[in-house]
């Protein structure tokens, strides 16, 4: 039987609970003039059980813990007529970021220490008055900290206490994105404690307007090389934010920094003493952004330019699809480096909303729309005078540490496609077919840039386009749907950091108007169809390298063409290469599975034979002396031979 420990209460100007309230379903009422005080010190707690309610017009007290386990608000009303008092000693605020409390007016009294719990989520819509301690808690690892919304439009916050915003960031021998919550932060926080004199060399902010042309002119060259030590070292774009021990900077809200350090940081955000306003609330920024042509003085879009590194300055996640931010000329990409994974995470906002499904993510199975509190990101200006505000009506209480789910379903035909090595490492690119979008040779709001990785031992995808003359790679490519009785063929670029095994998936694809998409693998002397509808996976052994015409895309639609002429060498379905003592056999197509693979020495003598009877098959030769060989597989359907070199 459902207890009811109480069903309503109309109160008096003054009313007290000494054991607490346990409210298991019931409506109260806190009418306008009446003070209710919950007293009895560490039982003096509120606790909503059962989608109980608030509604609070008048002043509720509490001197313990404040908790929310029910789906649902615990208050009635929000507006900002109804003050929560927390005047315990030491009192936490617990309620699930997906169903988080949404007060009216706060106050936290002197002699108060109040914690809002990891993975909590708290909204205050009037006057949020710290005459104590307010901290906003965050795990020993990485998962999500107290989340902290503050619309101040109707009053302010103020007071003589204090405002804690904890981070734990598991930098531990990575490079971490950051960004800080309110003014008044230096530097120096961003130091293990064990480093003599509060000093890490390695905390850098973006400089935005670095020369790529003191390198090398990067158009038309590898853009892989986007790395370490190379002639193109976009390393030097970043720029160390403090110079010496004893001499920390003072950091700026929206702004991005990144910090190296080989242990994990716990980091303490405080207002200090008497200013609690100085946490950054229900205010929109607009960080300096610029695009400097710095590499090409005549290209338009240029790759390398533009790239600006921001700082989400709240206490709480934004949602890069909200339609308030302003993005004038600024990509409708958002850019999110994934230290676990050592790449970046893409987010495309819906260019327009009239097109759905347009939003999408690369390189994380969730939706990466939603950026985290305290998390620097990436955006890309597009041409002169670019201005980005970020709004404060984007803040959302976000469950996950990165990233959400989105559900919104595709009305176009795309695929997005997965290059994995052996060691699970692994990149993404979307090529998809919009109604608006623009011809293959040029940028517009559908795109988003390639941002390669340097990580070591990680491949790289992404697509190619001709952008006025400077080839250009795009991690997510839009065509316009007016070949529908055409072969359109994408060029993709793939980076092997190191030879070995790959797998190419087509991890989701959607064909609406499309009879299909092929992956093609165009070798010396052959090339492979893939038909990515019945085959999703190839899986082929890649030297290290980059490769801008081998692998293509090939967007059919009209089965009853002839695709395999598309290109002119012999073709196949079948792959036949080797590298030292290895032989390698891909079979793109079932129906020719089970055939017999033969392996001749060049007096024409068998040393070498093996059914073949999966998709990919690989052959250890070891014992066979270096030297040209010759090999044949044999199916029911067809001959493949070719010569290989065994060294």
């Amino acid at each position: 039987m459902k207890k009811i420990v109480l069903f309503a209460l109309c109160v008096l100007p003054f009313f007290l609970f000494s054991q607490g309230i346990y409210n298991n379903g019931a409506n109260i009422v806190v009418s306008s003039g009446s003070y209710v005080i919950v007293d009895g010190g560490v039982n003096g707690n509120y606790v909503n059980a059962n989608s109980g309610l608030i509604n609070l017009d008048g002043i509720m007290q509490i001197e313990g813990n404040f908790t929310n386990n029910a789906a649902n608000n615990a208050f009635s009303n929000v507006d900002a007529d109804g003050t929560f008092i927390f005047a315990g000693t030491n009192q936490t605020i617990t309620s699930p970021i997906a169903n988080f409390v949404n007060f009216e007016k706060v106050t936290i009294n002197p002699t108060s220490t109040t914690t809002l719990a990891a993975a909590s989520g708290m909204t205050t819509n009037g006057t949020f008055t710290v005459n104590g301690i307010f901290t906003s808690e965050s795990p020993a690892d990485e998962t999500v900290g107290g989340s902290l919304i503050t619309n101040t439009g109707v009053g302010a916050i103020t007071g003589t206490g204090t405002i804690n915003i904890n981070r734990f960031f598991k930098v531990n021998g990575r490079w971490q994105y950051i960004s800080v919550p309110m003014t008044n932060q230096l530097s120096d926080l961003f130091t293990e404690q064990t480093t003599s004199g509060n000093f890490n060399p390695n905390f850098n902010s973006y400089n935005e307007a670095f020369d790529q042309t003191a390198l090398a002119d990067p158009n038309n060259t590898n853009y892989s090389n986007y790395d370490y030590g190379s002639g193109y070292n976009f390393w030097e774009a970043w720029s160390q934010v403090q110079a010496s021990a004893g001499s920390p900077v003072a950091l700026s809200s929206a702004v991005g920094y990144i910090c190296y350090n080989e242990g994990n940081l716990n980091t303490v955000f405080t207002t200090g003493a008497g200013n609690p306003d100085r946490l950054n609330h229900n205010v929109s920024y607009s960080p300096a952004v610029s695009y400097t042509l710095n590499d090409n003085t005549g290209g338009a879009g240029d790759f390398y330019d533009g790239w600006n590194l921001i700082g989400n300055p709240y206490q709480s996640a934004l949602d890069w699809d909200d339609p308030s931010w302003t993005r004038t000329n600024i990509s409708n990409t958002v850019y999110l480096w994934d230290g676990d994974n050592g790449n970046y995470v893409y987010h495309f906002r819906s260019a327009d909303d009239h097109i759905a499904g347009t939003g999408q993510t690369l390189n994380s199975d969730p939706n990466a729309r939603y950026i985290p509190a305290m998390q620097s990101f990436m955006v890309k200006a597009t041409a002169v005078s670019p201005v980005l505000s970020i709004p404060a009506a984007a803040r959302v209480h976000n469950n996950n540490q990165m990233y959400k789910d989105n559900n919104d379903v595709a009305d176009f035909d795309y695929v997005k496609l997965q290059i994995a090595n052996s060691d699970n490492h692994f990149d993404q690119t979307i090529v998809r077919i919009i109604d608006d979008a623009q011809i293959l040779e040029n940028l517009d709001e559908y795109d988003a840039y390639k941002a390669f990785a340097t990580t070591v031992g990680l491949p790289q995808l992404s697509s190619l386009i001709d952008n006025n003359g400077v080839e250009t790679p795009l991690a997510i490519n839009s065509l316009p749907a007016d070949f529908q009785t055409e072969n359109q063929i994408i060029p993709l670029s793939v980076v092997a950091k190191q030879s070995g095994d790959f797998t190419f998936s087509a991890i989701e694809i959607n064909t609406k108007y499309l009879s299909t998409f092929y992956l093609i693998d165009q070798t010396n002397d052959q090339v492979v169809y893939i038909d990515l509808l019945k085959n999703p996976e190839y899986t082929i052994f890649i030297e290290q390298g980059e490769y801008r015409d081998r692998f293509f895309l090939l967007a059919n639609y009209n089965s009853a063409n002839d695709i395999e002429n598309v290109f002119t060498k012999n073709t196949s379905d079948i792959s036949i290469h080797s590298y030292n003592k290895f032989l390698y056999l891909t079979i793109a197509n079932i129906d020719n599975l089970n055939g017999t693979v033969y392996l001749y020495d060049a007096l024409g003598r068998s040393v070498f034979s093996k059914i073949a009877t999966s998709t990919y098959n690989e052959y250890e030769l070891n014992s066979l002396p270096t030297g040209t060989y010759f090999v044949k597989y044999n199916t029911e359907n067809e001959v493949i031979t070719k010569k290989i070199v065994l060294n």
